[in-house]
Protein backbone atom coordinates (compact mmCIF):
# COMPACT_ATOMS: atom_id res chain seq x y z
CA UNK A 1 0.00 0.00 0.00
CA UNK A 2 2.71 2.54 0.46
CA UNK A 3 4.60 1.85 -2.11
CA UNK A 4 1.01 3.07 -4.60
CA UNK A 5 0.62 6.01 -2.01
CA UNK A 6 4.12 6.73 -3.18
CA UNK A 7 3.25 5.94 -6.62
CA UNK A 8 0.21 8.58 -6.35
CA UNK A 9 1.89 11.28 -5.06
CA UNK A 10 4.66 10.64 -8.05
CA UNK A 11 1.73 10.99 -10.42
CA UNK A 12 0.31 14.31 -8.59
CA UNK A 13 3.52 15.98 -8.57
CA UNK A 14 3.91 15.57 -12.77
CA UNK A 15 0.52 16.93 -12.75
CA UNK A 16 2.00 20.23 -11.26
CA UNK A 17 5.26 20.14 -13.35
CA UNK A 18 2.88 19.84 -16.79
CA UNK A 19 0.20 21.91 -18.03
CA UNK A 20 -2.32 20.86 -20.78
CA UNK A 21 -0.36 21.98 -23.34
CA UNK A 22 2.77 20.60 -22.47
CA UNK A 23 0.83 17.35 -21.64
CA UNK A 24 -0.49 17.72 -25.29
CA UNK A 25 2.26 18.23 -27.07
CA UNK A 26 4.79 15.27 -24.95
CA UNK A 27 1.91 13.30 -25.60
CA UNK A 28 2.45 14.18 -29.97
CA UNK A 29 6.10 13.94 -29.68
CA UNK A 30 5.95 9.89 -27.89
CA UNK A 31 3.27 9.22 -30.58
CA UNK A 32 5.32 10.26 -33.46
CA UNK A 33 8.92 8.56 -31.88
CA UNK A 34 6.97 5.37 -31.07
CA UNK A 35 6.09 5.58 -35.14
CA UNK A 36 9.12 6.52 -36.52
CA UNK A 37 11.83 6.18 -34.17
CA UNK A 38 12.96 8.87 -35.61
CA UNK A 39 13.61 12.61 -33.38
CA UNK A 40 10.62 14.93 -33.60
CA UNK A 41 11.25 18.41 -34.10
CA UNK A 42 8.71 21.50 -33.57
CA UNK A 43 7.50 21.91 -37.28
CA UNK A 44 6.73 17.91 -37.41
CA UNK A 45 4.42 18.21 -34.37
CA UNK A 46 2.98 21.88 -36.24
CA UNK A 47 2.65 19.89 -39.10
CA UNK A 48 0.92 16.67 -37.80
CA UNK A 49 -0.93 16.80 -35.08
CA UNK A 50 -4.32 20.02 -34.60
CA UNK A 51 -2.94 21.68 -31.32
CA UNK A 52 -3.26 25.24 -32.47
CA UNK A 53 0.12 26.20 -31.79
CA UNK A 54 2.80 27.40 -33.98
CA UNK A 55 6.11 26.15 -34.16
CA UNK A 56 7.81 28.55 -32.32
CA UNK A 57 5.20 28.23 -29.15
CA UNK A 58 6.08 24.96 -29.42
CA UNK A 59 9.89 24.92 -29.48
CA UNK A 60 9.40 27.09 -25.93
CA UNK A 61 7.19 24.29 -24.12
CA UNK A 62 9.55 21.34 -25.98
CA UNK A 63 12.74 23.24 -24.10
CA UNK A 64 10.72 23.18 -20.63
CA UNK A 65 9.75 19.89 -21.45
CA UNK A 66 13.16 19.16 -21.81
CA UNK A 67 14.73 21.25 -18.63
CA UNK A 68 11.76 19.01 -16.84
CA UNK A 69 13.74 15.63 -17.82
CA UNK A 70 10.53 14.26 -20.41
CA UNK A 71 12.56 14.71 -23.46
CA UNK A 72 16.00 14.64 -24.40
CA UNK A 73 17.94 16.00 -27.58
CA UNK A 74 20.33 12.81 -28.57
CA UNK A 75 22.66 15.22 -30.87
CA UNK A 76 22.74 18.78 -31.48
CA UNK A 77 20.84 19.26 -34.43
CA UNK A 78 18.67 16.90 -34.03
CA UNK A 79 14.77 17.03 -32.90
CA UNK A 80 13.44 15.34 -29.34
CA UNK A 81 13.04 12.02 -28.12
CA UNK A 82 10.56 10.81 -24.91
CA UNK A 83 13.49 10.66 -21.97
CA UNK A 84 12.85 7.04 -19.60
CA UNK A 85 11.02 10.15 -17.20
CA UNK A 86 8.78 10.71 -20.42
CA UNK A 87 7.83 6.98 -21.26
CA UNK A 88 6.58 6.67 -17.59
CA UNK A 89 4.28 8.96 -17.93
CA UNK A 90 3.18 8.17 -21.02
CA UNK A 91 2.21 5.10 -19.33
CA UNK A 92 1.06 6.29 -15.70
CA UNK A 93 -1.21 8.44 -16.74
CA UNK A 94 -1.54 9.34 -20.71
CA UNK A 95 -1.72 6.18 -21.75
CA UNK A 96 -4.59 5.40 -18.38
CA UNK A 97 -6.75 8.22 -19.54
CA UNK A 98 -6.67 6.63 -22.66
CA UNK A 99 -8.01 3.25 -21.19
CA UNK A 100 -6.54 0.35 -23.39
CA UNK A 101 -9.47 -1.38 -25.20
CA UNK A 102 -10.69 -4.40 -24.25
CA UNK A 103 -10.32 -6.11 -27.62
CA UNK A 104 -10.95 -9.80 -28.32
CA UNK A 105 -8.28 -10.99 -30.03
CA UNK A 106 -8.45 -14.67 -29.46
CA UNK A 107 -4.22 -15.22 -29.46
CA UNK A 108 -4.92 -18.86 -28.02
CA UNK A 109 -7.64 -19.88 -30.50
CA UNK A 110 -4.49 -19.87 -32.80
CA UNK A 111 -3.16 -22.99 -29.91
CA UNK A 112 -4.26 -26.22 -31.46
CA UNK A 113 -4.53 -29.12 -29.30
CA UNK A 114 -1.49 -30.43 -30.34
CA UNK A 115 -0.63 -28.55 -26.75
CA UNK A 116 -1.60 -31.20 -24.75
CA UNK A 117 1.83 -31.10 -22.43
CA UNK A 118 1.85 -27.74 -20.05
CA UNK A 119 5.60 -27.53 -21.74
CA UNK A 120 3.89 -27.42 -25.35
CA UNK A 121 1.12 -24.74 -24.23
CA UNK A 122 4.06 -22.52 -22.92
CA UNK A 123 6.05 -22.57 -25.90
CA UNK A 124 3.01 -22.17 -28.11
CA UNK A 125 2.22 -18.83 -26.18
CA UNK A 126 5.50 -17.90 -26.54
CA UNK A 127 5.53 -17.59 -29.53
CA UNK A 128 2.41 -16.91 -30.60
CA UNK A 129 2.99 -13.46 -28.29
CA UNK A 130 6.57 -13.37 -30.46
CA UNK A 131 4.07 -12.96 -33.31
CA UNK A 132 2.07 -11.04 -32.68
CA UNK A 133 3.65 -8.50 -31.08
CA UNK A 134 6.85 -8.59 -33.21
CA UNK A 135 8.89 -8.49 -29.69
CA UNK A 136 10.38 -10.91 -27.52
CA UNK A 137 8.88 -13.27 -25.13
CA UNK A 138 8.65 -14.74 -22.12
CA UNK A 139 6.74 -17.38 -20.32
CA UNK A 140 8.25 -19.18 -17.17
CA UNK A 141 6.70 -22.77 -16.18
CA UNK A 142 3.67 -23.48 -14.08
CA UNK A 143 5.46 -23.42 -9.65
CA UNK A 144 3.93 -25.66 -7.50
CA UNK A 145 5.13 -24.90 -4.24
CA UNK A 146 5.21 -28.11 -2.36
CA UNK A 147 3.51 -29.70 -5.09
CA UNK A 148 1.87 -32.95 -4.08
CA UNK A 149 1.29 -35.80 -5.83
CA UNK A 150 -1.80 -36.82 -8.06
CA UNK A 151 -1.07 -40.27 -9.98
CA UNK A 152 1.19 -42.69 -10.18
CA UNK A 153 0.86 -45.46 -13.27
CA UNK A 154 3.13 -48.06 -14.10
CA UNK A 155 3.47 -49.63 -16.85
CA UNK A 156 5.61 -52.79 -18.25
CA UNK A 157 7.94 -52.61 -21.08
CA UNK A 158 9.91 -54.75 -23.02
CA UNK A 159 14.18 -55.31 -21.82
CA UNK A 160 13.67 -55.76 -18.27
CA UNK A 161 12.24 -51.87 -18.17
CA UNK A 162 9.19 -49.82 -16.96
CA UNK A 163 7.46 -46.84 -17.28
CA UNK A 164 6.49 -44.80 -14.71
CA UNK A 165 4.17 -41.81 -14.97
CA UNK A 166 4.11 -39.44 -12.30
CA UNK A 167 1.40 -36.78 -12.12
CA UNK A 168 1.50 -34.11 -9.26
CA UNK A 169 -1.58 -31.93 -8.21
CA UNK A 170 -0.64 -29.13 -11.19
CA UNK A 171 -1.49 -31.80 -13.60
CA UNK A 172 1.93 -31.56 -14.69
CA UNK A 173 3.13 -35.16 -15.87
CA UNK A 174 6.87 -36.71 -15.92
CA UNK A 175 7.53 -39.57 -17.49
CA UNK A 176 10.64 -42.27 -16.54
CA UNK A 177 12.13 -45.06 -18.06
CA UNK A 178 13.35 -47.45 -14.94
CA UNK A 179 15.59 -50.40 -15.57
CA UNK A 180 14.52 -53.36 -13.16
CA UNK A 181 16.54 -56.94 -12.47
CA UNK A 182 13.48 -59.17 -14.53
CA UNK A 183 10.72 -58.51 -16.53
CA UNK A 184 7.89 -58.01 -14.90
CA UNK A 185 4.16 -58.36 -15.13
CA UNK A 186 1.23 -56.00 -15.85
CA UNK A 187 -0.94 -57.22 -13.11
CA UNK A 188 1.95 -57.07 -10.74
CA UNK A 189 2.41 -53.39 -11.50
CA UNK A 190 -1.01 -52.74 -11.60
CA UNK A 191 -0.96 -54.02 -8.09
CA UNK A 192 2.36 -51.87 -6.87
CA UNK A 193 0.16 -49.10 -8.87
CA UNK A 194 -2.35 -49.08 -6.31
CA UNK A 195 -0.04 -49.25 -3.18
CA UNK A 196 1.73 -46.48 -4.64
CA UNK A 197 -1.13 -44.10 -5.57
CA UNK A 198 -2.65 -45.62 -1.64
CA UNK A 199 -0.10 -44.65 0.44
CA UNK A 200 1.77 -41.16 -1.78
CA UNK A 201 -1.87 -39.66 -3.03
CA UNK A 202 -1.88 -35.58 -2.01
CA UNK A 203 1.84 -35.96 -0.01
CA UNK A 204 4.60 -33.65 -0.89
CA UNK A 205 8.29 -34.19 -0.79
CA UNK A 206 8.58 -32.90 2.95
CA UNK A 207 6.40 -35.66 3.82
CA UNK A 208 7.77 -38.96 2.27
CA UNK A 209 10.06 -39.82 4.51
CA UNK A 210 11.88 -43.72 5.06
CA UNK A 211 9.51 -44.97 7.10
CA UNK A 212 7.09 -44.45 4.80
CA UNK A 213 8.96 -46.06 1.81
CA UNK A 214 9.76 -49.27 4.21
CA UNK A 215 6.24 -49.52 4.85
CA UNK A 216 5.25 -49.26 1.44
CA UNK A 217 8.07 -51.74 0.39
CA UNK A 218 6.63 -54.37 3.16
CA UNK A 219 3.06 -54.23 2.30
CA UNK A 220 4.41 -54.41 -1.70
CA UNK A 221 6.03 -57.89 -0.98
CA UNK A 222 7.21 -57.83 -4.32
CA UNK A 223 8.77 -55.51 -6.58
CA UNK A 224 10.71 -53.82 -3.86
CA UNK A 225 13.56 -52.41 -6.16
CA UNK A 226 10.74 -51.27 -8.68
CA UNK A 227 8.74 -48.96 -5.30
CA UNK A 228 12.38 -47.98 -4.63
CA UNK A 229 13.69 -46.76 -8.10
CA UNK A 230 10.28 -45.00 -8.37
CA UNK A 231 10.39 -43.08 -5.19
CA UNK A 232 13.71 -41.91 -6.70
CA UNK A 233 11.41 -40.72 -9.62
CA UNK A 234 8.62 -39.18 -7.76
CA UNK A 235 11.65 -37.02 -5.62
CA UNK A 236 13.35 -35.83 -9.27
CA UNK A 237 9.70 -35.17 -10.44
CA UNK A 238 8.58 -33.01 -7.38
CA UNK A 239 11.93 -31.03 -7.50
CA UNK A 240 11.45 -30.55 -11.51
CA UNK A 241 8.05 -29.09 -10.97
CA UNK A 242 8.71 -26.74 -7.60
CA UNK A 243 11.51 -25.35 -9.45
CA UNK A 244 10.69 -23.00 -12.85
CA UNK A 245 11.81 -23.32 -16.61
CA UNK A 246 11.62 -20.40 -18.97
CA UNK A 247 10.24 -20.77 -22.43
CA UNK A 248 11.54 -18.00 -24.86
CA UNK A 249 10.72 -16.47 -28.47
CA UNK A 250 11.18 -13.72 -30.79
CA UNK A 251 14.44 -13.00 -29.86
CA UNK A 252 15.58 -12.38 -33.23
CA UNK A 253 12.95 -9.46 -33.34
CA UNK A 254 14.93 -6.95 -31.64
CA UNK A 255 17.76 -7.54 -34.26
CA UNK A 256 15.70 -5.90 -37.01
CA UNK A 257 14.62 -2.73 -34.45
CA UNK A 258 16.29 0.47 -35.24
CA UNK A 259 17.56 0.68 -31.72
CA UNK A 260 19.56 -2.49 -31.65
CA UNK A 261 21.11 -1.61 -35.10
CA UNK A 262 24.41 -1.61 -33.30
CA UNK A 263 25.82 -5.12 -33.91
CA UNK A 264 27.74 -5.51 -30.83
CA UNK A 265 24.38 -3.99 -28.80
CA UNK A 266 22.37 -6.45 -30.30
CA UNK A 267 24.56 -9.49 -29.52
CA UNK A 268 24.79 -8.26 -25.74
CA UNK A 269 21.23 -8.45 -25.56
CA UNK A 270 20.70 -11.69 -27.31
CA UNK A 271 23.46 -13.43 -25.03
CA UNK A 272 21.63 -11.96 -21.94
CA UNK A 273 18.15 -13.27 -23.37
CA UNK A 274 19.83 -16.61 -23.57
CA UNK A 275 20.74 -17.21 -20.29
CA UNK A 276 17.78 -18.32 -18.64
CA UNK A 277 18.74 -17.81 -14.90
CA UNK A 278 19.36 -14.47 -15.36
CA UNK A 279 15.48 -14.11 -17.43
CA UNK A 280 14.34 -16.02 -13.89
CA UNK A 281 15.43 -13.16 -11.91
CA UNK A 282 14.19 -10.78 -14.04
CA UNK A 283 10.29 -11.90 -13.95
CA UNK A 284 11.18 -12.51 -10.52
CA UNK A 285 12.28 -9.22 -9.70
CA UNK A 286 9.19 -7.61 -11.63
CA UNK A 287 6.64 -10.12 -10.20
CA UNK A 288 7.96 -8.86 -6.77
CA UNK A 289 4.54 -7.18 -4.32
CA UNK A 290 2.44 -8.71 -6.86
CA UNK A 291 -0.34 -7.23 -4.99
CA UNK A 292 0.85 -3.82 -5.43
CA UNK A 293 1.83 -0.89 -7.65
CA UNK A 294 0.24 -2.81 -10.92
CA UNK A 295 -0.39 -0.99 -13.60
CA UNK A 296 -3.43 -1.28 -16.10
CA UNK A 297 -5.32 -4.63 -13.88
CA UNK A 298 -2.45 -6.61 -13.38
CA UNK A 299 0.05 -5.59 -15.78
CA UNK A 300 3.34 -4.12 -14.70
CA UNK A 301 5.88 -2.33 -16.87
CA UNK A 302 9.40 -1.48 -16.34
CA UNK A 303 11.15 1.21 -18.32
CA UNK A 304 14.72 1.22 -19.33
CA UNK A 305 16.81 2.05 -16.13
CA UNK A 306 13.66 0.55 -14.04
CA UNK A 307 15.41 -2.60 -15.26
CA UNK A 308 17.86 -4.47 -13.13
CA UNK A 309 19.55 -6.16 -16.37
CA UNK A 310 22.34 -3.57 -17.67
CA UNK A 311 21.88 -5.31 -21.42
CA UNK A 312 18.37 -4.43 -21.22
CA UNK A 313 18.14 -0.82 -20.20
CA UNK A 314 17.38 0.55 -24.05
CA UNK A 315 14.35 -2.21 -23.61
CA UNK A 316 10.81 -1.68 -21.51
CA UNK A 317 9.56 -4.60 -20.24
CA UNK A 318 6.00 -5.70 -19.95
CA UNK A 319 4.98 -8.52 -17.05
CA UNK A 320 1.98 -10.22 -15.95
CA UNK A 321 1.05 -13.42 -13.96
CA UNK A 322 -1.19 -16.30 -15.00
CA UNK A 323 -3.08 -18.30 -12.53
CA UNK A 324 -4.95 -21.82 -11.89
CA UNK A 325 -7.41 -21.71 -9.66
CA UNK A 326 -7.17 -17.99 -8.54
CA UNK A 327 -3.52 -19.18 -8.18
CA UNK A 328 -0.94 -17.36 -9.32
CA UNK A 329 1.84 -20.27 -10.81
CA UNK A 330 3.68 -18.27 -12.92
CA UNK A 331 4.37 -14.71 -15.25
CA UNK A 332 4.92 -13.73 -19.05
CA UNK A 333 6.84 -11.02 -19.74
CA UNK A 334 7.16 -9.47 -22.99
CA UNK A 335 10.59 -7.29 -23.85
CA UNK A 336 10.58 -4.75 -26.29
CA UNK A 337 12.05 -1.17 -27.19
CA UNK A 338 10.80 1.69 -24.73
CA UNK A 339 9.28 3.08 -28.07
CA UNK A 340 7.19 -0.50 -27.80
CA UNK A 341 3.64 0.05 -28.97
CA UNK A 342 2.85 -0.32 -25.47
CA UNK A 343 -1.45 -0.71 -26.52
CA UNK A 344 -0.82 -3.45 -28.56
CA UNK A 345 1.33 -5.19 -26.35
CA UNK A 346 -0.68 -4.68 -23.21
CA UNK A 347 -3.86 -5.95 -25.03
CA UNK A 348 -2.05 -9.15 -26.39
CA UNK A 349 -1.47 -9.98 -22.54
CA UNK A 350 -4.79 -9.20 -21.54
CA UNK A 351 -6.08 -11.57 -24.21
CA UNK A 352 -3.52 -14.41 -23.22
CA UNK A 353 -4.47 -14.15 -19.90
CA UNK A 354 -8.04 -13.66 -19.86
CA UNK A 355 -8.38 -17.53 -21.87
CA UNK A 356 -4.70 -19.05 -20.44
CA UNK A 357 -6.78 -20.99 -17.40
CA UNK A 358 -9.32 -22.48 -19.67
CA UNK A 359 -6.85 -23.41 -22.28
CA UNK A 360 -4.45 -24.96 -19.72
CA UNK A 361 -7.07 -26.77 -18.02
CA UNK A 362 -8.90 -28.15 -21.45
CA UNK A 363 -5.62 -28.83 -23.37
CA UNK A 364 -3.76 -30.08 -20.46
CA UNK A 365 -5.88 -33.35 -20.20
CA UNK A 366 -4.62 -36.88 -18.06
CA UNK A 367 -5.79 -39.87 -19.88
CA UNK A 368 -8.53 -41.13 -16.76
CA UNK A 369 -7.27 -44.42 -16.20
CA UNK A 370 -4.29 -42.60 -14.65
CA UNK A 371 -6.47 -41.40 -12.10
CA UNK A 372 -7.30 -44.88 -10.92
Amino acid sequence: MRMSANKERNKEVVLVELNERKMKILQAIISSYLETAEPVGSRTISKNYDLGLSPATIRNEMSDLEELGFILQPHTSAGRIPSDKGYRLYVDILLNNQKVQEKKIALLEGISDKADRIENLLQDVAKMLAQETHYATIVSSPQYKNSKIKNIQLITLEDKKVLAVIVTDGNAVKNYIIDIQENIEQNILNRLTYILNEHLYGLTLEQINLPLIQSIQKYAETGADVIYKVMEAVSETIQTIDDTDIYVSGATNIMKLPEFSNVSKAMEFIDKFEEKNALKGLLNSMMENDGEDKDQGGIKIKIGDEIDVEEMKDCSIITTSYCIGGERIGAIGIIGPKRMDYQKTILALKDIINNMEQKMLSNIEIDEKFDG
